[in-house]
């Protein structure tokens, strides 16, 4: 029996996941108080400043769980379970395949499972399946986003291939 693959994040690329949104703030926030000082509209003021507290919430955000150091992903013999996503565990029974999906223009890399039912209740409620909103895979498919883990695309996929042979893996 193999050993559990255990996956954390990526300190490198929660870095600058993180800093982003704080960067976002300060120039919408100097921007704001650019035309504050001159005599132009108050309406884009406004907006510039609400811009500015979203983006300051959005990287408080990001910060609380994006240094988190701790296994963030664990596949073994019985499934898989992501604690981003409802932590509870998958059984590689009710996985019919597993592929990659690279987004566009640079976005995430996910690995999709399509499921032989539906969503456990636990992955279906998480903020992490809010993607599946805008998605397709009608309730079916759990989407892990991998971009901010410290494996690559084909570690995982092998590591999937190992604990479940019966499971149909796709690039």
């Amino acid at each position: 029996m193999s050993a559990p693959v255990q996956i954390r994040n990526s300190a490198s690329s929660n870095t600058l996941a993180t800093l982003a949104p704080f960067i976002g703030a300060a120039v919408a926030g100097v921007l704001a108080f650019r035309a504050m000082s001159s005599d132009t509209a108050r309406g884009p003021v406004f907006l510039l400043f609400i811009f500015a507290l979203g983006c300051l919430g959005w990287g408080l955000f990001k910060a609380s769980g994006g240094f988190d150091s701790g296994v963030q992903v664990t596949l073994d013999s019985h499934g898989f379970r992501d604690k981003r996503a409802g932590d509870v565990l998958v059984p590689w029974a009710t996985v019919r395949s597993a592929g990659l999906v690279h987004g566009n223009h640079g976005g995430p890399t996910l690995v999709n499972f399509e499921l032989t039912g539906p969503l456990p209740e636990a992955i279906k409620y998480s903020n992490a399946n809010a993607l599946n909103l805008m998605l397709p895979g009608n309730g079916h498919t759990v989407h892990m986003e991998m971009s901010s883990l410290d494996i690559s695309e084909g570690e995982i996929m092998a590591a999937i291939r190992r604990f479940a042979p019966g499971v149909k893996v796709g690039r």
